[in-house]
């Protein structure tokens, strides 16, 4: 066993297939799909007992760590990318960080945070010998055994081996049906799994051989930490400056030091609902069926409903997904298209549909937009835990009216400071600087009433804020 290991988590993807349900600001990996738990939680706690969630480091967007999946993301140790440029750079950076603020040459577990794997013994059995592979310098991927010609993966060829262990001969891009039955029918092809096992000096150099862009921009990055700047500004300063490549086809594709390990363990990416309807229970007549839902004579059927009821009657090989503002139909096996709907709805400016819910979390709570329809105002229920506080923030486009329906409210609105219970309101004029806190025990509501020309999210100016939304 290595006597350094740690894991890097990747959990910066938009989750874009499984819409309605994903979206930007809130995509797959931190959502409870089919279990207890979000998919990025699931993803570390399979890793105890041989990593610890100490030992854990997530990679993901800015925006998430501040927006709608901080509750997910809240102690945690995080890497927060300012902007979006693929796996090799954030893998790039985070070898270096830990390599940098390790005593030792740690062994580093990567793996997607979106991504759902039954056979959690098996998985540990694999990640085992990966990290022993891993340790005499070689670059490990898993290598999943496939259950039949899928078109949505890519393959990895390896050489013969009567092992769990092969030498990788090449990867190959997601090929059509034929040529995905001819590959299994060959053996030895597996499906690429995006997992990884690695010293953090072997990636490195690979690294440096195969993405000298890459490479320059990570150089001058870990000069100015190592010189005593915080490495977050440092990522935040430099990010963008990276080139915009993916880890497979920048390095493993090319590198000479690469082995795969055969692993059977149950996994799925959950790249689309068609993948959450193979891997869910069904009832006796092949349906996935949660929430509202009235299903008669349906068969094969996926059908979810998060508010409405879904009444569906001789419905046949249907996947139905109901959000509380929007719905998606298709057929099964058509499900990787969802992604056309969400490039039409940015395409298209079609409202928020593609970002956000109805009821959008924030750190010290949510809020629903209750209507909203361009006329000048919009209505929301505003809800605040305990303890938890809005930034200090002044709108330079609307006015807005609080009407407190449960607990109390702390009101802070340019000198003036009020407490204000049920049935009290507060108003709030535009341009005023203003905060809103629940120092109560019990959560705080409120219906807030915008008024002006001008509605967005991003008509906020932020002075101060606990959460860390001021840059």
């Amino acid at each position: 066993m290595a006597s350094l290991l740690k894991a890097v988590v990747l959990a910066g993807g938009s989750g874009s297939r499984l819409w309605p349900l994903s979206r930007q600001q809130l995509p797959k990996q931190f959502l409870n799909l089919n279990g207890v738990d979000s998919m990025l939680s699931a993803t570390i706690g399979r890793l105890s007992p041989m990593i610890e969630e100490e030992d854990v480091y997530v990679v993901t967007g800015e925006a998430h760590a501040t927006g709608e999946a901080f509750s997910e993301l809240d102690g945690l140790n995080t890497i927060l990318e300012p902007c979006g440029r693929n796996t090799a750079p954030a893998i790039a950076i985070s070898a270096a960080l830990l390599q940098d603020n390790c005593d030792g040459d740690p062994v580093i577990v990567v793996l997607p945070a979106d991504h759902i794997v039954k056979k959690k013994k098996a998985f540990r059995r694999c990640l085992k010998k990966a990290v022993q592979v891993a340790e005499a310098g070689r670059i490990v991927t898993f290598g999943i055994v496939p259950s039949g010609p899928e078109t949505g993966f890519g393959y990895i060829q390896t050489e013969d081996s009567e092992s769990d262990v092969h030498a990788v001969l090449r990867f190959i891009e997601k090929p059509d049906l034929a040529t995905a039955q001819k590959m299994i029918d060959d053996g030895n092809y597996y499906w690429n799994s995006g997992m990884f096992v690695w010293k953090a000096s072997v990636i490195l150099g690979e690294i440096e051989k195969y993405l000298p862009d890459v490479w320059t921009v990570l150089e001058g990055m870990r000069n100015r930490w190592n010189d005593g700047e915080l490495w977050q500004e440092v990522i935040r300063d430099s990010f963008d400056k990276m080139p915009n490549i993916s880890i497979d086809y920048g390095v493993m594709e090319q590198s000479e030091i690469v082995s795969l390990v055969s692993a059977d363990i149950g996994w799925s990416d959950v790249g689309s609902w068609d993948a959450v309807h193979e891997m869910a229970k069904k009832d006796e007549n092949g349906n996935e069926i949660s929430g509202n839902v009235l299903a008669i004579d349906c068969k094969g059927s996926l059908l979810r409903s998060e508010k409405s009821l879904i009444a569906a009657v001789g419905l046949e090989n249907i996947i139905a997904v109901e959000t509380p503002d929007a719905i998606l139909l298709c057929k099964i096996g058509e499900s990787q298209r969802v992604r056309e709907i969400v490039d039409s709805l940015k395409q298209e400016g079609s409202g928020s549909y593609h970002l956000e819910h109805v009821t959008v979390r924030r750190p010290w709570g949510s809020y629903t937009v209750l209507e909203d329809h361009n006329a000048g105002y919009k209505l929301k229920r505003i809800e605040v835990i305990p303890g938890g506080r809005l930034s200090l923030q002044a709108h330079q486009h609307r006015s807005e009216h609080w009407v407190v329906v449960a607990g109390t409210a702390t009101v802070s609105c340019g000198d003036l400071v009020k407490t204000v219970g049920k049935n009290g309101s507060a108003y709030i004029p535009i341009g005023e600087i203003h905060r809103l806190e629940n120092r109560g025990s019990l959560p705080l509501q409120l219906i807030e009433v915008q008024v002006g020309d001008y509605l967005g999210e991003d008509d906020i100016e932020r002075f101060d804020d606990t959460y860390g939304r001021v840059k």
